[in-house]
């Protein structure tokens, strides 16, 4: 598709994929998923710490698995920890998302595959499977799972076009064989059983398998608030408190400066996890990892729809239209809430560079115009029929939608380590930590990830569990799978 593209849209895109993403914005849409605001959603110190030995920047998933690994590792040793967030508690792409507790890989194991190798690829299937395991019980732990909602479900992994089916099917085949020990096999369905069953139109087929839902943001504000009960000494969480900047102040225990509209806060070691927005303090990742603007929204169901536990994915091949530079992203994606039976649903279809943004706080005409027609018109049969007039509904009318930031890399892989001095541009070896650049699938990776670097930087040896492509070296960051041309042409390629 990249070859279809006017030349003036081209240098654009190149140069939004490499530019500032700026601290997140001020006011942004208001998800759903964030209603009503938890009580800690604006919490912070009275006054700042004048030092912490750990500080991590960033209020989602994978702050709080940090923060959460930090406090309860005994290597620790009573030392203290404060997560930064530049706005509300957990208001970023933890709360903004879709809410399926599963995994990618199965769906992209044949890409894995081809390149990062088999051995890898499986590697990345186990990593995932342990994540969603290790949130299923630690919400089960704190007494969670049934505030945020974690349910079994039916997913329906559909396609319109037999190339895509065919892929998405051989990638199923792969993963199974590869990762017997998983128990939720994927079994194919014709189209027109998928159609009966599932009242679906403009199918070639259909995939399911059984996995889990849930409410990502009353998971991670119910641990943060559990955190701070329980460490009241060694714990802070400082909200609407943006980290601007950070400098080092050599020969400290405490040599980094973090730089915050409420003062300075010097700290022993960093931690980045501001997914979309880490090109904003570490420079030379813009173009490796860069922000990537989606849009969902929450409405009530057809008339006629009814409430199962299920969740749906569309497949539908990417598609670039010249007359008005939108392009139709590859996949959409709903679930049901189980109380309300309200469905959570996106995906997007809109200009190219709407795409490339950091700006959550509004979304394209185009992406929201699209997902009010996309469930009666495009996707589904039956269960919208208006009952007075008898006609299919032409259009829906959401409670909410909203914008998300979601991190791409270019090599469509997470980005999780120590940073290396040439990419912090900061001579403290082991100082910096990162885990971000999910590309749109955090829910199976962040946890884990998040854990990964903390125990790393408390001294332990790398995870087997945690795949070495994941990591964060020089050669790989600084390598040709890592350049703005390679984010361009991959972001045409998932």
């Amino acid at each position: 598709m990249a070859a279809e593209l006017p030349r003036d849209l081209v240098v654009k895109l190149y140069n939004q994929i490499g530019q500032d993403p700026e601290l997140p914005r001020r006011n942004p849409t208001i998800a759903a998923w964030q209603e009503p605001p938890h009580r800690l959603s604006d919490v912070q110190s009275e006054t700042l710490p004048q030092t912490v030995d750990f500080a991590i920047i960033g209020s989602g998933i994978t702050g709080c698995s940090v923060a959460k690994s930090l406090l309860e590792n005994s290597l620790s040793d009573n030392k203290s920890v404060a997560v930064f967030e530049a706005r509300r508690l957990t208001t970023g792409a933890t709360s903004r998302n879709g809410g399926f507790l599963s995994s990618h890989a199965p769906s992209f194991f044949s890409s894995f595959a081809e390149t990062v190798g088999i051995e890898s690829a499986t590697k990345i299937g186990r990593f995932c499977e342990r994540t969603l395991e290790e949130i299923k019980r630690v919400a089960e732990a704190e007494g969670l799972y049934d505030e945020c909602q974690i349910r079994p479900v039916e997913i329906a992994v559909t396609a319109n076009d037999n190339e895509l089916l065919n892929k998405i099917g051989e990638s199923f085949r792969m993963f199974d064989e590869n990762i017997p020990e998983n128990t939720r096999k994927c079994v194919s369905v014709s189209k027109e059983d998928a159609e009966k069953e599932y009242g679906l139109k403009d199918i070639v087929g259909a995939f399911i398998y059984q996995s889990h839902v849930f409410w990502p943001y009353r998971l991670v504000t119910g641990l943060f608030q559990r955190l701070l009960d329980r460490y009241p000494q060694r714990f802070a969480v400082e909200t609407n408190t943006p980290v601007t900047s950070i400098t080092l102040s050599g020969g400290s225990a405490y040599p980094y400066i973090l730089t915050t509209p409420r003062g300075t806060v010097r700290a022993a070691k960093v931690f980045h996890c501001t997914s979309g927005f880490t090109g904003h303090l570490l420079p030379k990742l813009r173009g490796p990892i860069y922000p990537c603007r989606l849009t969902m929204s929450c409405a009530p169901p057809g008339p006629q729809f009814g409430n199962r536990p299920m969740a749906w994915l569309w497949h539908v091949p990417q598609t670039y239209d010249p007359q008005t530079r939108t392009v139709e992203q590859g996949l959409y994606w709903m679930q049901q809430n189980a109380q309300t039976g309200d469905l959570f649903y996106g995906g997007d279809l809109q200009k190219l560079e709407d795409f490339i943004s950091a700006n959550d706080t509004g979304y394209s005409a185009d992406a929201a115009n699209n997902l009010k027609t996309l469930l009666p018109q495009k996707i589904f049969a039956r269960g919208w029929t208006d009952p007075a007039t008898g006609l299919t509904i032409s259009a829906m009318d959401p409670h909410h939608t909203w914008s998300g930031i979601l991190s791409m890399t270019a090599d469509q892989q997470p980005i999780v380590g120590a940073l290396p001095v040439a990419i912090s541009g900061r001579d403290v070896a082991g100082g910096e930590w990162i885990a971000a650049g999910f590309n749109g699938y955090g829910m199976g990776q962040c946890w884990s990830s998040g854990e990964a670097i903390a125990r790393m930087a408390l001294g332990e040896r790398k995870p087997e569990w945690l795949p070495d492509v994941f990591l964060s070296t020089e050669k790989r960051l600084t390598g040709p799978s890592m350049t703005t041309g390679a984010a361009f042409e991959s972001f045409f390629n998932r």
